[in-house]
């Protein structure tokens, strides 16, 4: 008997998996519009306002007839949905309780600032680590795009979003393929989190790829391959301020536009002399790539470029020695705050969540308070990076 063809087996299996999950549909992750986020405590609400929390009482009982006053729990506790806090930012900026320099909106002169983080090893958590930051902005008031570019889709599917069950669903391979392009405006998915949308990602991804190679057989009218990305996101940038693309790790076409779509790049890796050694050819090709690229396109540059180190254990000897030889070898480019190894986040994300979501009275508070401690301080670094690109002098 014949052997059955490839593609026919490969796309057996796939419709009898998409089968079994729909009927499975309450025992697996549901669709975006299933999944809520919770409501924030005072102190919480007052840390993504970023004021100080008796200030922010006092704000809501002196200004209670114009702001959202929250919700009171069995234990006198007040709440907050994310929705009231980004309410409550406008009233005080309104009320000018807060200096426009440190206003998380872009003025009409100020670019939307979009960052690719680059991968450089499968391992450096950098496709958790976007997405937190991602969350993390949404919450203190940016409007954020997060463009999932890794056709493993793992993000996409944190935020809810589940192209698998939904084949007619667009998603980013749609927004750059060479053929008849779809707008990024009929792609792009809102989110849960207030303030963030997202371009989901989907195995078609890797047809781009392909697609590319043979383009010269296929002419497009949609530009060179490295401007897809940019020329796609053009028409919404007014919509955005600030746009993170998750990369996937290896340096192929899409992560060319990418970087060739964006003003700034975060490269995370684990603190050992691997990484580091891999590092170095990395950073070469990654050049070389850019050298192609940027021979159409001799005005282009990055704004910044930073290294974060990840997976990060002080305890850990030798992550400490790789983290020190890094400082010293690469200097100001490496971020002041490490993105910190902890269970609490593993947890979270093994329950396709963002640490964000995770109710903090239902874990271990010291460690959660470590994580969450390391996810600000790492945004607060990318956010400095946003006001040098606004030209703006003020830090929050």
């Amino acid at each position: 008997m014949r052997a059955r063809k490839g593609c026919r087996n490969f796309q057996a299996v796939s419709d009898r998996v998409v089968g079994q999950l729909k009927g499975h549909g309450v025992e697996i992750p549901l669709p975006h519009t299933r999944k809520t986020l919770r409501k924030f405590a005072m102190r919480e609400a007052a840390d993504f306002l970023r004021i100080n929390q008796n200030t922010f009482r006092h704000y809501i009982s002196t200004l209670r007839d114009r702001l959202p006053t929250g919700e009171m729990d069995k234990n006198n506790r007040r709440y907050f949905t994310a929705e009231e806090v980004h309410e409550i930012q406008r009233g005080l900026f309104e009320a000018k309780k807060i200096d426009p320099k440190v206003h998380p909106r872009r003025r009409r002169d100020e670019p939307c600032v979009a960052i690719t983080f680059l991968t450089v090893r499968k391992g450096s958590g950098t496709s958790v680590l976007s997405a937190h930051v991602a969350a993390n902005l949404s919450l203190l008031g940016y409007r954020v795009l997060f463009g999932d570019l890794d056709p493993q889709a793992s993000i996409t599917n944190m935020f809810g979003v589940t192209p698998e069950l939904d084949p007619d669903m667009p998603t980013a391979y749609d927004v750059i393929r060479h053929m008849e392009p779809v707008p990024a405006r009929d792609v792009i998915q809102k989110t849960f989190f207030p303030n963030l949308d997202l371009i989901p990602a989907s195995m078609s991804l890797m047809e781009f790829e392909y697609e590319t190679a043979l383009s010269s057989r296929t002419p497009s009218t949609a530009g060179a391959f490295h401007t897809r990305i940019a020329n796609a996101l053009e028409p919404i940038l007014p919509d955005y301020d600030v746009i993170i693309f998750d990369a996937p790790p290896q340096l192929g076409l899409v992560v060319a536009a990418a970087l060739f779509a964006s003003r700034g790049v975060l490269i995370p890796l684990n603190a050992s002399m691997l990484d580091v050694m891999s590092l170095t050819s990395f950073l070469s090709m990654a050049g070389n790539l850019m050298e192609v690229v940027e021979g159409h396109a001799p005005e282009h540059g990055f704004d910044f470029v930073k290294h974060l180190i990840t997976r990060y254990k002080a305890t850990d000897k030798p992550q400490v020695q790789a983290a020190g030889f890094l400082r010293t070898a690469l200097g100001d480019s490496v971020m002041t705050t490490e993105f910190v190894e902890s269970t609490a986040i593993m947890d979270a994300t093994a329950a396709k969540q963002t640490l964000l979501e995770v109710e903090p009275r239902g874990t271990n508070r010291k460690t959660y308070d470590r994580a969450i401690e390391s996810i600000r301080q790492i945004t607060a670094e990318i956010e400095a990076e946003i006001f040098q690109v606004w030209g703006r002098t003020a830090r929050s």
